[in-house]
């Protein structure tokens, strides 16, 4: 797919577009609108692009006796809160979006509207669920962090059959934290030809240096765990970034953003005009009297200030060897007149 992007909200994701920053609430708000709204505010304050959380169902997602059911009751919102975060979240400029655990809840973020679905690393299998979400024509983020290369490949003949182009593929590393020499961050060149879909990093280290150099290798998706305090109680607050460091994390991708700059070579206009100050010219390096064979012993490569019509040192191999037609001085410069 060529030139891939699409819109999330008022912002373009993709292609010769800002790398897209997720602060992860998740489900770290514990439950507390109030604090929920606090984080939304950080994040913007933070530089975040979007703020997403967690929506589940319990009774339709874990079974009772798991530790997930504890961590995630009484954590959801109603559809008139969701409505309010979404639109406090707008007022501020960036995007509210969510990850569904389940299709009921999927179905409750298409009826408010959300801009776009996360499908978590616990659901790239759920081939149901993410075909109602292609249903929504919604755009969809999916990680990829306990997938196999065989529930890559059922997820890939899943998606083309579909012909649903508004999917991104997030890398990740299903550890809580992740340990960086298991992330494998080139990786992510494999999921962008695999998919030739748009490509991203949810992080889950506790430090900002992964994100910034996924984002060197190409991801155009930064999703990073956010909380206000990394010391409270819950399963991701220690593996989140307070709203200082989180900054800290936005304002070294986009300065690596700046740093790749054009995929196309070329030299820059600033860099052209050092050129003629800094290039080496074929310079006599002593008298040369007409007649006297050229070699390394009379030839050398000098910097001049003054030089303007210089020789680039790649010409020697023209004049090497050969007789000189005219005298020249000490220090003077070789032009291509010398050549003739």
């Amino acid at each position: 797919m060529k030139n891939k992007f699409f819109r999330i909200g008022k912002k373009y994701v993709g292609e010769n577009n800002k790398v897209f920053i997720i602060a992860e609430i998740g489900i770290n708000h514990g439950g507390d609108f109030k604090r929920c709204m606090k984080m939304i505010n950080a994040a913007a304050k933070a530089g975040a692009d979007s703020v997403k959380i967690q929506t589940s169902d319990v009774d339709e997602s874990y079974m009772q006796n798991t530790q997930s059911y504890k961590e995630f009751k009484n954590k959801n919102f109603s559809n008139n809160k969701l409505l309010k975060l979404k639109k406090y979240s707008e007022n501020l400029g960036i995007v509210f979006f969510s990850t569904p655990g389940d299709i009921k809840s999927l179905m409750r973020l298409i009826k408010i509207k959300v801009p776009a679905i996360k499908i978590s690393s616990g659901l790239a299998t759920n081939l149901p669920l993410i075909g109602k979400a292609i249903k929504s024509k919604l755009p969809i983020i999916i990680s990829t962090g306990l997938s196999t290369k065989k529930d890559l490949d059922d997820l890939k003949r899943f998606i083309e059959r579909h012909k649903y182009k508004k999917i991104a593929i997030l890398k990740c590393t299903s550890q809580y934290p992740a340990d960086p020499v298991d992330l494998d961050l080139n990786t992510i060149n494999f999921l962008k030809k695999k998919f030739n879909l748009l490509v991203g990093f949810s992080d889950h280290t506790t430090q900002d240096l992964a994100a910034v150099v996924a984002v060197a290798k190409g991801a155009k998706i930064i999703e990073k765990h956010f909380t206000l305090n990394k010391h409270q109680k819950g399963a991701d607050h220690k593996i989140s970034l307070e709203p200082k460091e989180f900054k800290i994390m936005v304002e070294k991708i986009r300065i690596a953003e700046r740093m790749l700059g054009n995929k196309h070579f070329k030299i820059r206009d600033n860099t052209k005009r050092k050129r003629k100050v800094y290039l080496r010219y074929l310079t006599a390096k002593k008298e040369i009297k007409k007649g006297d064979i050229f070699s390394l012993d009379n030839i050398g490569f000098f910097r001049h200030n003054k030089s303007k019509t210089g020789l680039d040192p790649k010409y020697f191999f023209s004049l090497d060897n050969k007789k000189s037609n005219i005298n020249m001085k000490k220090g003077q410069i070789f032009s291509k007149r010398h050549l003739q």
